[in-house]
């Protein structure tokens, strides 16, 4: 299955020289090939070799002297993991410019901060692209499944996950994956998948965000952290596309920011390993499906309706959308069916925290108790082709 994404277009209207970047396995050289009509598409391998589509090897400086023939004829090259490339390679590069057109894709972050360095030759003369993981409203409008569809936000599961049940059936060795592309994540960036990089992992995807409580679990483990390093830890998960960070509303706000994993499959796997061992048991129980789900349902809604999306931790809030730092709606969102005393408890909290309009979200059935909207699973694959109209 091939989902069609919004970031084609931009691709296929690239008229000048680009940096293609983001975190490995989003889909960015297969985007390129499918929507970059190429004259020459070669890939730096690990070990510095130069691999064609065609499948023959040069060595890297006679795919470099082929480039610039290519680019010196006005032709489009593409140079796939160019994090790879030395820069002693950059400056011949950036003397040919602005002839051709020159794609880079990179698969990692601290790429894009070396080539934007100002003491880059390649800083002015590239324009930067970032490619990340799936937009919700684009998988949703194609899968029709809200909860399947949150998986493939992801590219690299598609072939390995048919329905929800797989999750469990599959834990050990979606795992397994998840923890080798973790680790490749910081190989590319230069780093080591540490055991404190590790376990501040595993306690977002625990659903613990704040930096206090993970320096105190941390600390009780044998770590020597305090909130200060964690928050840094944090920043640094950040930068390297592993983690978001979404504005937290209400009263009783302590802090700015909502620490989360942003790929909803990494932080089920690496839940999985939390909460049950499962690379020693190979064996998981339920996992916090609702938890990952409201956060894609937030982004869906706040594209919607041009809002800003925030999380309301402290009075359990699980969609703010905000206009001008102003609530405008507040989301209860479930997967089940809602009660009567669910509902009115969550109109009740939702309004107490000052939110204007109140919207409840079951993924089984559209509720009806009378607020301000309410939305069952239709209503949610109307809005994400309503939304993906406009982007794709």
């Amino acid at each position: 299955m091939e989902i069609l994404r919004r970031e084609y277009k931009e691709l296929e209207k690239i008229d000048s020289w680009t940096l293609i970047y983001g975190r490995r396995k989003v889909g960015k050289s297969f985007l390129v090939r499918k929507y970059v009509k190429s004259d020459a598409y070669f890939i730096i391998t690990r070990d510095l070799q130069a691999y064609y589509l065609d499948g023959s090897f040069k060595r890297l400086d006679e795919a470099f002297s082929d480039a610039i023939k290519y680019l010196n004829n006005d032709k489009v090259v593409v140079i796939d993991e160019f994090q790879r490339m030395p820069e002693k390679y950059w400056d011949g590069l950036a003397a040919v410019h602005p002839k051709g057109k020159l794609v880079l894709v990179g698969s990692s972050f601290r790429i894009s901060r070396q080539v934007l360095d100002k003491k880059s030759p390649l800083l002015g003369l590239v324009l930067p692209l970032k490619i990340d993981i799936i937009k919700y409203s684009d998988t949703l409008s194609q899968v029709k499944d809200p909860l399947l569809s949150m998986l493939y936000r992801d590219p690299w599961t598609i072939n390995f996950v048919r329905d929800i049940d797989d999750l469990r059936n599959k834990a050990y060795e979606l795992f397994t994956v998840t923890k080798a592309l973790i680790g490749e994540i910081f190989e590319e960036e230069e780093r080591q998948l540490t055991n404190l990089y590790e376990s501040v992992l595993l306690s977002l995807a625990e659903g613990e965000w704040n930096t206090s409580t993970i320096s105190g679990v941390l600390t009780s483990r044998g770590f020597s952290v305090t909130p200060s390093t964690i928050s840094s830890y944090l920043e640094t998960l950040v930068n390297m596309g592993l983690v978001e960070k979404i504005p937290i509303y209400g009263e009783k706000r302590r802090a700015r920011w909502y620490y989360r994993i942003s790929s909803p499959m990494v932080s089920l796997m690496f839940y999985a390993e939390a909460k049950y061992n499962v690379s020693f048991t190979q064996s998981v129980g339920e996992l916090p499906l609702g938890r990952e789900i409201q956060f894609c349902i937030g982004e869906l809604l706040a594209e919607k309706y041009n809002a800003t999306f925030a999380y309301s931790p402290y009075e359990d809030i699980d969609v703010v959308l905000l206009k001008e730092n102003r609530p405008i709606i507040g989301y209860e969102v479930k997967i089940g069916e809602f009660s009567s005393a669910d509902a009115r408890r969550a109109i009740e909290r939702i309004r107490s925290a000052g939110i204007p309009k109140v919207g409840l979200i079951s993924l089984k059935e559209r509720p009806n108790f009378n607020a301000d909207e309410e939305l069952g699973p239709k209503e949610l694959i109307s809005y994400a082709e309503e939304v993906s109209r406009r982007s794709i």
